[in-house]
């Protein structure tokens, strides 16, 4: 995953290099998701979906200006029906069903503007944590769209329904300590290297825990929470339980606490 990218810097970090760091790296864009862009990340994305070497995503925007501010709006010039599908839903979905459902967890590292397609990219991670400069929007109203990459699914599904109108009728742009007090970022971090400092702290705390219940903490979520039926949403966490129950992992995290000593955790 540390090839050469044209539009992005993939870097593997941790002290097993389980830590997949993945920067959008075009500064004079601002980190738009250009075509090329959204070409090479759903490539790393089906990469590493299923590579349990790699156990967490993070996603940064490179220079000081911008997580990612959204879509290359010269390229919806040459759209046509048949394009503009594959561009906006059969590529745009893959993604955001890779970063969403992929049993391990992807955080989103805001620092400055993080507008329309890439507010949509940050919406399926499962945190999202921002500097103080960071500025979040979903745009797409300005242009005549609606936010294509499930904006307006999952923005009144994080924030206050009446909020989430409000920001895609207007294209409304929100502070990052707006987006703090209404639930959709984690933390608001002082500076942009304070940010990836307390990250990579936060991620290293997460690496200690064991693989497996990451994994199925992630799986549980995501299919339980949208269930009409809380039975059918128990089911779902009672057969994840069962099954880590059975695990080499529970059963040394379980002797690691009798024996008062600190667990290895190996995964399986």
């Amino acid at each position: 995953m540390e090839k050469e990218y044209k539009a992005m810097i993939c870097e593997r970090k941790g002290p097993n290099r389980e830590v997949l760091w993945i920067t959008f790296n075009d500064e004079k864009m601002m980190n738009a998701l250009s075509d090329t862009m959204q070409q090479e990340l759903l490539e790393v994305l089906r990469a590493i979906a299923f590579d349990n070497d790699i156990r967490c995503v993070v996603l940064k925007g490179a220079g000081d200006k911008a997580f990612s501010s959204g879509g290359d709006i010269k390229l919806f010039q040459s759209l046509d029906i048949v394009s503009g599908y594959d561009f906006s839903y059969s590529r745009g979905y893959s993604i955001q069903h890779l970063i969403t459902y992929m049993e391990k967890p992807v955080i989103a590292a805001v620092n400055g503007y993080c507008f329309a397609g890439g507010l949509e990219l940050a919406l399926c991670c499962d945190f999202i944590y921002a500097s103080q400069s960071a500025k979040f929007g979903l745009l797409e109203i300005n242009l005549g769209l609606l936010p294509g990459w499930g904006g307006t699914v999952r923005l009144p599904r994080k924030i206050p329904v009446n909020r989430a109108k409000e920001m895609i009728y207007r294209g409304e742009i929100i502070t990052a300590e707006e987006a703090y007090q209404w639930g959709l970022v984690n933390r608001v971090l002082a500076s942009k290297e304070v940010l990836y400092e307390e990250v990579e702290k936060i991620v290293a705390e997460m690496m200690a825990k064991p693989p497996l219940s990451i994994r199925a903490a992630k799986n549980v979520i995501n299919n339980s929470i949208t269930c009409d039926s809380i039975e059918a949403a128990l089911a779902i966490e009672r057969g994840s339980v069962m099954w880590l129950n059975a695990s080499e992992d529970c059963k040394e995290g379980v002797a690691a606490f009798v024996e008062k000593r600190k667990p290895k955790f190996k995964g399986k």
